[in-house]
């Protein structure tokens, strides 16, 4: 075989390595994974006080979500809830009242769902304290305002189920949510002000 016989062999050769190799999907790196929110069985429930008397307390329900880990543990994640199922429970036994309690807090007085009927959570660091506790930072969208936020959380992972629970206090006011602030509405009398902050508890299920 000649000398350009051969060259012209062994581009061929090239081209077709080359040519497979394009063709095939970059793998993940090693050690990744990806576990999407099973929003079904995962909960958010929220918890309000006013600086006076009464709490209330309900629900709201993820649309989507996914966390990632590398090496088993958490590195980062985003969610997204879906504002229009936000529920009272604690007034179940009073309909009307139940019913007038939702419809203000989907109101422009509070969570303004018409307009932002989506809040998002994407987790920008975390840190591992032990096998089971994180430190979780991250960015809190709602009423159309971002904010950041910080929790600790408990995670464990069992085959390919990932579970996470985290008690999140939420200063509303950073948002914009004012109504019925003793902060900037300084005539409001005690058991009409709703403190600034309140609670969210979260039970997360992922799977792989």
């Amino acid at each position: 075989m000649n000398l350009g016989l051969k060259m012209t062999v062994v581009g061929m050769a090239l081209l077709s390595s080359l040519s497979v190799n394009a063709q095939k999907p970059k793998a993940a790196p090693a050690g990744n994974e990806t576990y999407k929110i099973d929003t079904k069985e995962s909960k958010l429930t929220w918890t309000g006080t006013k600086k006076i008397g009464s709490a209330h307390t309900g629900g709201v329900s993820f649309k989507e979500g996914q966390v990632e880990l590398k090496k088993g543990d958490l590195t980062g994640g985003n969610f997204k809830v879906d504002m229009t199922t936000l529920n009272d429970v604690d007034l179940a036994k009073s309909p009307e009242n139940q019913k007038k309690l939702e419809t203000h807090l989907k109101s422009a007085d509070f969570f303004h769902v018409e307009k932002y009927p989506e809040a998002t959570f994407k987790i920008t660091q975390v840190q591992k304290k032990s096998d089971k506790d994180y430190v979780i930072k991250g960015d809190l969208t709602m009423i159309g305002n971002t904010q950041p936020i910080e929790f600790p959380a408990t995670i464990t992972k069992e085959k390919d189920v990932l579970k996470g629970d985290a008690k999140v206090k939420v200063d509303r006011t950073k948002w914009g949510l004012k109504y019925g602030s003793g902060d900037f509405f300084k005539e409001l009398t005690g058991d009409k002000i709703i403190n600034n902050e309140f609670e969210l508890d979260l039970k997360l299920v992922a799977k792989k």
